[in-house]
């Protein structure tokens, strides 16, 4: 039972507001360069190492423990039992003295006393572990666990996305040592080439190693927090190079008929390059010295155990498995696309409006927790005062609530960890059962729509309901609670606005808190008028004083909401960019009503619905499934576009170059919103320098000035391609007159001289033709191209290398730029753009083929050119790059003869179960040591784009099949779908179904894995896991493949270009959308033999103009005023026009 702190109902008034949080190092180890600072509860907060690094990764705060610590357990009559021994999650008392932590305690009958200390040096620390039994005769044997998790980067890399600095940190398993498992854990990437590097020993020996936390902890710890390889008696050791670093090493075994001492030892050193297997010799002397340092504590009496904070002491709550009528009733009884478990119990489904329903089962089996990033209002274009949140299934009801950019501007905090290891994180909800409080957890079943969540837990008190809604109307969000049965409730809202640095005061008579940044924050100093409102209508606002049995507040950025026994609850946040009133009128107006969530939730289905002019396909055909994506991945696509980040990539807000002229413009071009496609390009050339130089990334808020100072040397070319979509759809050459002044990067904003988008172009070209690889007319490589993982290693790449994607890129950029600015005013720039395109198509057999293979690289070096990622490479090893040669194909470069060797290439080496690889092979790996590409050679972890299935690739290899007229186009397109891929793909692990993934990762433990049993990926021997999601570019350019591409409906101005490339299965599909200002039916026939495009409206033929392609009969554009009715479209099978 815990102990019930006083409930703010028998306070006689509403809370004082919380003042701006302190975060105070309650106590601090420190020798040399070294810091540790722990919590008041003994819990290590973090561990620094000189001005700058974050060796350890998490930082809990006091509502929090830590995730890793040492853990004792003990193996009786063939069970084990564990215990922590540090920190709140622990019994123990806990002091500090002359420059060692203590903790004591009995448990498991054992007496354990617990020392960390540091050496003189700094260089190493350890926790010495003592214990006797308490017990005289007790049988049985102990060991003791150590787990730490590490970072090794700058404190402002490590807290922007822990997975990623986390899938960088190689681990390496010393041999030989007389300490048995010997870790050697080093960081490649973030302060490369410098290369920090983490030792962790057990000297008296480790029997068993772990080196991630999912390992030690498991998915079942999202039910109860409790690391489930404890309940393990031996381990298989395990390398697994995931997101969640953590050096894990299992101690000998103890009998305790006598005292036994434990020395467990991490030692840091600031720079190592040498060989990982040597990594001991880094540290001389380095058991010796753990063990003198370890002697040296002064034995003293620790104080008594800290009031923990019920976030830490509560259990997790998780609501019941429900039958499968109970979960069908979730969706009022429609099911579509139902995925079962290997025993036919139903684990999720869609709805007819694409609702989805997923069981506590299927949470249970995934990595990746179901996650829905919701945003309020329905803004189809750039807008700064947008409110958006995260919300994720193991109770977390809301997390990094903002407004504006997502990065700086943060509400309410984000929630950085997969398993739920810190639960202060986001909106959080604790209930009392039984007299005792709770944190709810996993539901019984996840509910997601477009607009909100749904949580239901099915309890032995009754039903619990939480939902989070976000307004469609405005800045709102809402967290309501309802039960059957009468419930106290304490809701906990983490605060970190201003970089935890926020004021607070009352309103609305008490209801409410406003909130704002202190002065002189980055925040305010950018949005000064930024206030968010935390409201109830029935709660009571205070500080975190409930949250500990003595009443106490601790003055930190936890805020609570506090409701007597009750059926229904609820919690109001808005947020406004244009000050404190807007704000309030929000909350004062939810307080007042309610929002009436169904109708919320049918206005947000109804926004993405008229976003995709209502594109719907009729019947039961496998192009069926495009409902239920179809809205999910347009929701994801305005969320990369609007309110940058992700579920995992969550510091995001900004927009990338190269992205936006893809994702985004793509998504607004295949559903004819062309305002917003002109608008972006004018953006996008309004952060180009004089000289053509664009940033990598940049801002587009209140924050412009933070951008990039460095891009990819195919950055350049991206305004091109994009002025060259916007004018193929729209032939809008007044564009080219805009005048956009040319930004200023000497004083980090927009110049003050504006000049007309052509002298951008003009500006573009220059740069070009000022960085060619030597001797040669192709654009140099610069600092990389598309794929961030092969951006050079060496200094002499960047200028002496192309890229052939980069060169096909610019080929395509400026020969449809040419012929579309072709005989009107700009024949002059339409001459220089072709030029440009004509050195390309000189030069690009002669200089990147060879031996009648592209090369994804050819560097041309003083003693001659080399080849790099081609039949002909010794050095890397690697033969074919895949986007090289969907990009030629895409943009008509290759002859038909290279068309047809290319794409069999392709299908030959390149394409696997789960979607086209980057590459043949792995890029190579001698941990984390560079020789030619940054990344590719420094990530540890199998994902990403160091997986090879990217899967912005894949879609853009179903674009090049589009060009050819393939008709195995819709099967490429429903190969990602995650909607059904389960069905399709049986070596596909469990994974959420209604978002994108930006990557399919293979499941191999580390990167020697990878490259040893790389084939077992084509035959389907190794699973394949869902990457990172939401946050990409990856659902435009998909839903533009989808529509334009396959469904062959491409709106342009004044009418429609019929295009469809489908196989026989597909004719008769029966489409509904909007065209020419009216919904349509559309239905496309499949026809054999190579007929071309014939459209019918009403059952009589129309005139059109054909519109041509590079490799197979083109389209029909049909004017809008002859579309008076529903349409026929018939298209040929086979309308490829190559030989073979």
């Amino acid at each position: 039972m815990n102990s019930s702190p006083v409930h703010p109902s028998t306070t006689s008034a509403v809370l004082e507001a919380p003042s701006s949080p302190v975060t105070p190092v309650d106590a601090e180890l420190s020798s040399g360069p070294t810091r540790i600072a722990l919590t008041v509860t003994g819990d290590v907060r973090s561990i620094r190492h000189g001005g700058s690094t974050l060796v350890s990764q998490y930082s809990p705060s006091d509502h929090d423990a830590m995730i890793g610590g040492v853990f004792l357990r003990r193996h009786t009559d063939g069970s084990v039992q564990s215990a922590p021994l540090v920190g709140a999650r622990s019994a123990s008392s806990f002091s500090v003295v002359d420059g060692s932590a203590r903790w004591a305690g009995e448990v498991l009958g054992a007496a354990y006393t617990v020392s960390l200390v540091l050496d003189p040096t700094g260089d190493l620390w350890v926790w010495r572990v003592d214990l006797a039994s308490v017990e005289a005769g007790a049988a049985g044997t102990y060991d003791v666990v150590v787990a730490q998790d590490l970072a090794l980067a700058p404190e402002g890399m490590s807290l922007s996305s822990e997975p990623y600095v986390s899938q960088y940190i190689v681990h390496h398993v010393v041999e030989g040592s007389t300490a048995g498992s010997v870790l050697a854990s080093r960081q490649t990437m973030a302060t490369a080439p410098v290369l920090p590097l983490a030792v962790s020993a057990i000297v008296e020996g480790a029997r068993a190693h772990l080196t991630d936390g999912f390992s030690l902890y498991g998915l079942d710890s999202k039910l109860d927090g409790h690391a489930h390889a404890l309940d393990t008696a031996e381990w298989d050791s395990l390398v697994y190079q995931y997101e969640l670093s953590m050096p894990t090493l299992l101690g000998p075994t103890l009998d305790l008929s006598e005292p036994r001492t434990v020395h467990a030892v991490t030692a840091f050193v600031p720079d190592y390059r040498g060989e990982l297997a040597d990594a001991i010799d880094a540290v001389p002397g380095l058991f010796d010295r753990a063990v003198e340092a370890a002697a040296a504590v002064v034995a003293s009496d620790a104080a008594a155990p800290a009031v923990r904070s019920l976030l830490v002491s509560a259990p997790l709550f998780a609501g019941r498995d429900l039958t499968e009528d109970e979960l069908v009733d979730l969706g009022a009884g429609s099911v579509l696309q139902p995925e079962r478990a290997a025993d036919g119990s139903l684990l999720s489904y869609f709805t007819a409006d694409a609702t989805h329903v997923v069981s506590r089962a299927k949470e249970l089996a995934v990595e990746r927790p179901h996650g829905h990033v919701v945003k309020a209002g329905t803004d189809v274009a750039p807008n700064d005062n947008i409110l958006s949140a995260s919300s994720y299934v193991y109770g977390v009801f809301a997390s990094h609530v903002v407004v504006g950019n997502t990065s700086v501007n943060r509400f309410v905090s984000v929630q950085r960890n997969h398993l739920n290891l810190l639960r202060s994180s986001g909106v959080r909800a604790l209930v009392k059962i039984d007299g005792a409080w709770n944190l709810l957890g996993v539901p019984s079943a996840l509910v997601m729509d477009l607009g909100g969540l749904r949580w239901v837990y099915e309890t032995s008190a009754g039903r619990i309901d939480v939902r989070t809604t976000a307004s469609a109307e405005g800045r709102v969000l809402e967290v309501r609670v309802d039960s059957e049965q009468p419930l106290e409730l304490l809701v906990t809202v983490d605060v970190e606005l201003g970089d935890h640095a926020w004021s607070a005061e009352p309103a609305l008579d008490g209801r409410a808190l406003v909130f704002t940044a202190e002065a002189g924050t980055d925040v305010q100093s950018h949005c000064p008028d930024l206030t968010y409102v935390l409201a109830s209508p029935t709660g009571r606002i205070g500080d975190d004083s409930v949250l500990f049995a003595d009443g106490e507040a601790r003055r930190t950025s936890v805020v609570t909401v506090a409701f007597e026994a009750a059926t229904s609850a609820s919690v109001v946040l808005t947020g406004d960019l244009e000050g404190r009133a807007p704000a309030l009128d929000a909350a004062a107006r939810t307080l007042d009503a309610a929002l009436d969530v169904p109708a919320e939730l049918v206005t947000h289905r109804r926004y993405i619905g008229d976003f995709t002019r209502n594109l719907h396909v009729e019947g039961s055909g496998r192009l069926a499934e495009v409902n239920l994506l179809l809205p999910w991945f347009t929701q994801n696509g305005l969320i990369h576009f609007l309110v940058p980040h992700g579920l995992e990539q969550y510091s995001g807000a900004a927009w990338g170059t190269r992205d936006v002229c893809q994702g985004p413009l793509e998504l607004n071009l295949a559903f004819g919103r062309f305002d917003t496609a002109r608008e972006i390009v004018l953006r996008v050339f309004g952060h180009q320098d004089p000289d053509g130089t664009l940033p990598q990334w940049f801002m587009f808020d209140a924050y412009s000035e933070r951008y990039s100072d460095e891009a990819h040397g195919d950055v350049v070319v991206w305004p091109l391609m994009a002025l060259g979509e916007y004018l193929s759809a729209t032939g809008d050459t007044s564009v080219l007159d805009v005048e956009v002044p040319f930004w200023d990067s000497s004083a980090r904003r927009a110049g003050t001289e504006a000049v007309p988008v052509l002298e951008h172009v003009r500006a573009s070209l220059e740069y070009i033709r000022t960085h060619r690889a030597p001797g040669t007319q192709l654009l140099s490589y610069g600092e990389g191209d598309w794929d961030d993982t092969l951006q050079p290693a060496q200094e002499s790449m960047k200028e002496e290398m192309a890229s052939a994607w980069t060169v096909a890129l610019l080929f395509q950029a400026t020969s449809t730029l040419s012929a579309l600015l072709r005989g009107g005013s700009h024949d002059a720039l339409a001459d220089e753009l072709q030029a440009e395109a004509d050195v390309i198509a000189a030069e690009f057999t002669d200089r990147l083929m060879i031996d009648d293979v592209l090369a994804g690289y050819v560097v041309f070096a003083p003693e001659g050119p080399w080849p790099v990622i081609h039949p002909t490479d010794d050095r890397t090893g690697l033969r074919y790059r895949l986007i090289p040669m969907t990009r030629s194909i895409i943009a008509g470069l290759f002859t038909p003869e290279q068309v047809l060797r290319h794409e069999a290439l392709v299908e030959d080496n390149l394409h696997f179960p789960d979607g086209v690889r980057l590459m043949d092979r792995p890029a190579p790996f001698q941990d984390g040591i560079t020789k030619y590409f940054r990344r590719g050679e420094q990530a540890a972890n199998v994902g990403r784009e160091i997986g090879l299935m990217y899967t912005h690739a894949h879609v853009r290899y179903t674009q090049a099949l589009a060009a050819l007229g393939r008709e195995r186009l819709v099967t490429e397109l429903l190969r990602i779908s995650p909607v059904g891929q389960f069905e399709r793909l049986d070596h596909s692990a469990a994974r959420q179904r209604n978002c994108f993934y930006s990557s399919s990762d293979a499941g191999f433990t580390d990167r020697y894995d990878f490259a040893e049993n790389f084939d077992k990926l084509r035959d389907g021997s190794v699973q394949v896991k869902g990457g990172w999601r939401v946050y990409s570019s990856g659902p435009g350019i998909y839903l533009r493949q989808l529509v334009h591409g396959a469904l062959g409906i491409t709106e342009r101005a004044g009418g429609v270009v019929f295009d469809p490339v489908l196989a026989a299965e597909d004719d008769g599909t029966v489409l509904g959308v909007d065209l020419a200002g009216v919904h349509r039916r559309v239905t496309l026939h499949v026809v054999a033999g190579d007929a071309p495009v014939r459209v019918e409206v009403g059952g009589v033929a129309v005139q059109g103009a054909e519109v041509p392609a590079h490799y197979r009969s083109g389209g029909l554009f049909v004017a809008s005023e002859q579309l008076t009715g529903d349409v026929d479209v018939y298209v040929g099978l086979d309308r490829s026009t190559l030989a073979g």
